[in-house]
């Protein structure tokens, strides 16, 4: 008949735990970098960084043009081709990225 060592299987049970806690922290930490966005804006790479960051600042110049418009600082005329010379600066940078974007060398795999 076959004899159990209690101490035996207590030993070779406790490595198995550690073994796998190990194994599944270290997982853990791999998928964790594959899943972290590379800026603090959530996004993956800098052409989508610079995108958010345009849209950050045109929606800030908007705002203080509508701010200043309410407030009489400016008037309708003046409102309207600061506006008129925002959207002008705003699509001149989103065309920049974009042709950054398509020049940059993209490897396939």
């Amino acid at each position: 008949m076959l004899q159990v060592n209690g101490k035996k299987v207590m030993v070779l049970a406790l490595a198995g735990m550690f073994g796998f806690g190990i194994a599944g922290m270290s997982m853990t930490n791999v998928a964790e970098a594959a899943i972290k966005p590379a800026y603090e804006d959530g996004t993956h790479n800098q052409y989508s960084h610079r995108m958010s960051e345009e849209d950050r600042v045109h929606r800030q110049n908007v705002l203080s043009l509508k701010y200043q418009k309410r407030h009489s600082e400016l008037t309708e005329k003046e409102f309207d081709k600061k506006m008129k010379e925002e959207q002008k600066r705003h699509d001149r940078v989103v065309r920049e990225i974009k042709d950054d974007y398509n020049h940059h060398n993209h490897y396939r795999h």
